[in-house]
């Protein structure tokens, strides 16, 4: 007699190892393990809702970003993102966390180099969590967790087109945000530091300037 299959093992046992490299890129490695528990919770709690309208992956990577995202933003993640250890090579020999795709820092290979790379790795994901919903969401997904066009589409259920320009609209937010700190380059939203306060945390007061573009 077969025993009969349990859907949540399998999608445990299959997506375990990404979705934990998902978080670590968004969040941190060193809470990489215990938020990618949070994510496989509610993925349990919510498993009997899911309709398969996105593959089980994207679904997955779409909780992700909102665990590491309510996390980044709670007084615990700030903190920890803020303090976390920069002179640690297990991220870089581990293949991540790099730095999101659409930033450029320094180039080269020296400690000073590598430093500031984190630094300002680890600063875009606390701008980023202290975006409007939408934007946070899909700014994760892309920037650090690599999806497509495509895959956006699938993971927040909106078309093609809708996820390209809400993207584009996430980024520009991004870079509104960020801009008085940075300098911009050609068409790439590239950060090199242009003030001993470059890439930093913006103070509390200025979070919300009430001027970010309209949300798709």
């Amino acid at each position: 007699m077969m025993r009969a299959t349990d859907p949540f093992r399998e999608l445990y046992d299959a997506n375990y190892r990404h979705v934990r490299e998902i978080v670590a890129r968004m969040a941190g490695r060193e809470e990489a393990d215990d938020l990618a528990q949070i994510v496989f919770t509610k993925a349990a709690k919510a498993l009997p809702d899911f309709r398969g309208e996105a593959r089980a992956s994207t679904w997955l990577y779409r909780i992700a970003a909102n665990v590491a995202s309510d996390w980044l933003r709670s007084p615990v993640g700030r903190e920890a993102n803020a303090a976390a250890p920069l002179t640690d090579k297990s991220d870089d020999q581990a293949g991540g966390p790099a730095a999101p795709a659409d930033f450029a820092t320094y180039d080269g290979s020296s400690p000073e180099h590598a430093l500031t790379r984190r630094q300002v790795t680890q600063s875009i994901r606390t701008e980023i969590a202290g975006l409007a919903d939408p934007y946070r969401e899909i700014l994760f997904l892309a920037m650090f967790g690599g999806l497509s066009e495509g895959e956006l589409s699938d993971a927040l259920g909106i078309t093609r087109t809708n996820a390209k320009v809400r993207l584009h609209r996430a980024k520009l937010a991004l870079k509104q945000v960020i801009g008085p700190r940075c300098e911009f380059y050609r068409t790439e939203l590239s950060c090199k530091p242009s003030s001993p306060t470059c890439c930093q945390p913006a103070p509390s007061d200025a979070e919300d300037t009430g001027t970010r573009p309209p949300m798709l």
